[in-house]
């Protein structure tokens, strides 16, 4: 009996000096909540880096974490109460890419804070009535939660934290130019209308594209985001507290390395999204790095007629896509497209006009060869432009294939085997990352002009002179 006795004044005496350290470290508040909660390494130190990020000075937080290894429960359902709990004056907005899931979240963070462990740990804090699960207040005091769809609305509502988890549901959206540029819109137009000097965002989210929410946001804000990634499968790099050797799975009580190498046999792309959180794969998804040919410029064959194939966008603005330009030359012997120089810009046509032959010219181009111009809207007045410039001596043509208007899968499509047979040789410069990186991430990669120019090139060298070949035969 003494020793029961005992052993219970211990739980006991342990239990309240869990819930002392609940009402500052996070961990600790979830452990005394949430009594079977059972941590892996990760969860504690995203649960340590969330606590060290509120009481910072710091105001933009991006969490990548894979699917199903607990980053939701942390952060969306045990942060917002804890951190009513320290502060019941906060305003928080919790924000998902469907209200549903939003609601969701809205009645965990309830649950937390109607619970007899949390009142032991913050007395007096409670949730006013009435209450929903679009919007809850702490009852005498101005601490509010509320939770909204992304491409919801938000007026009225100041923000002090924000908590994005999830803005994309599905590869669909995530490859959709215009969910994507709506989810943006959503982002600048609402929820950062709606912060202060000191306000704090914090995004959840797995990468399933280059041009998401957080590829944006890095892009435009570089420096003022604090990332934390952790992959599924070790890399190299990532946070120093990881302990796994390189290869090791994140949470194998959870999800073991052979489940994880099942899921990467389904899909490498999907896997690498996801999972590794990285929204392209390193070696290529339609289009393998290891497919490309090099060679120095010195090792080009003689006498090739080099051409000058043009997508453009003709804007300054960074929200499309640039113009992009490619140096190509075909040798019918040999069957090989050798590519000299590839660019991308931003220009608005007057600039372009006066880009062009300057660029032609410096990569050699002579009166034989070609600008072959994709006909979009604003391509035959470019065409007539450069027709009328003395300084252009590439004869602008048109590009003729049925490729214009079957979109960039058929492109890539067209492309990919003659990458793949060793048919495409690249000229060695500095250009090369960006050209074969930008092919071989598709369609994941940001911008995919390069797709087009090759699809172009290689179906006009390759397919259609075959194919005028063999209607002559018949």
């Amino acid at each position: 009996m003494m020793s029961l006795n005992a052993s219970t004044a211990k739980t006991v005496l342990l239990r309240e000096k869990l819930r002392r350290k609940a009402i500052g470290d996070l961990l600790s508040f979830i452990y005394y909540v949430k009594t079977d909660y059972c941590a892996n390494w990760h969860h504690k130190y995203i649960a340590n880096q969330l606590d060290n990020f509120v009481q910072s000075d710091r105001g933009r937080l991006m969490l990548f974490v894979p699917p199903q290894h607990g980053k939701s429960e942390i952060t969306s359902r045990c942060l917002p109460a804890y951190l009513l709990g320290r502060n019941p004056n906060l305003k928080i907005a919790a924000c998902s890419y469907s209200i549903d899931l939003a609601r969701s979240f809205s009645r965990n963070v309830q649950a937390n804070i109607d619970s007899e462990a949390f009142r032991e740990v913050f007395p007096g804090v409670e949730v006013g009535k009435p209450a929903s699960t679009d919007l809850f207040k702490i009852n005498d005091k101005d601490g509010r939660y509320k939770a909204v769809g992304v491409l919801g609305g938000l007026t009225g509502h100041t923000v002090d934290l924000a908590i994005i988890d999830d803005p994309v549901k599905d590869a669909m959206e995530a490859n959709s130019d215009t969910y994507r540029n709506r989810v943006w819109e959503w982002y600048i137009n609402v929820l950062e209308t709606r912060l202060h000097n000191k306000s704090k965002v914090i995004l959840i989210m797995t990468r399933w594209h280059e041009d998401d929410l957080a590829g944006r946001l890095l892009e435009r804000q570089p420096g003022q985001w604090e990332v934390i990634k952790i992959p599924a499968i070790k890399e190299k790099g990532g946070p120093p507290d990881d302990p796994r050797k390189i290869g090791e799975p994140l949470w194998p009580d959870r999800h073991n390395l052979e489940k994880l190498n099942n899921l990467r046999a389904l899909s490498e792309r999907t896997f690498t999204s996801l999972y590794q959180q990285n929204p392209t794969v390193k070696e290529g998804d339609k289009i393998k790095k290891a497919w490309f040919q090099h060679c120095h410029e010195k090792e080009l064959p003689e006498r090739l007629t080099w051409n000058l194939w043009l997508d453009g966008a003709y804007t300054k603005s960074t929200a499309n896509d640039p113009t992009g330009l490619m140096i190509a030359a075909y040798q019918e012997r040999t069957r090989t497209l050798y590519v000299k120089h590839a660019h991308s810009a931003y220009m608005e046509l007057p600039e372009l006009l006066k880009f062009i032959p300057t660029y032609c010219d410096l990569h050699g181009l002579t009166p034989r060869g070609r600008s072959y111009i994709e006909p979009k809207a604003s391509g035959k007045s470019l065409r007539q432009m450069l027709r009328n410039d003395p300084n252009c001596i590439v004869n602008p043509v048109e590009i003729k294939t049925h490729l214009v208007n079957e979109g960039k899968e058929a492109r890539a499509q067209t492309a990919a085997p003659k990458i793949e047979a060793g048919r495409v040789v690249v000229v060695k410069g500095t250009w090369n990352d960006h050209f074969v990186n930008q092919l071989c991430g598709y369609p994941n990669a940001k911008h995919d002009e390069y797709i087009d120019l090759l699809g172009y090139a290689t179906y006009h060298h390759f397919d259609m002179k075959r194919n005028n070949k063999a209607k002559r035969r018949n």
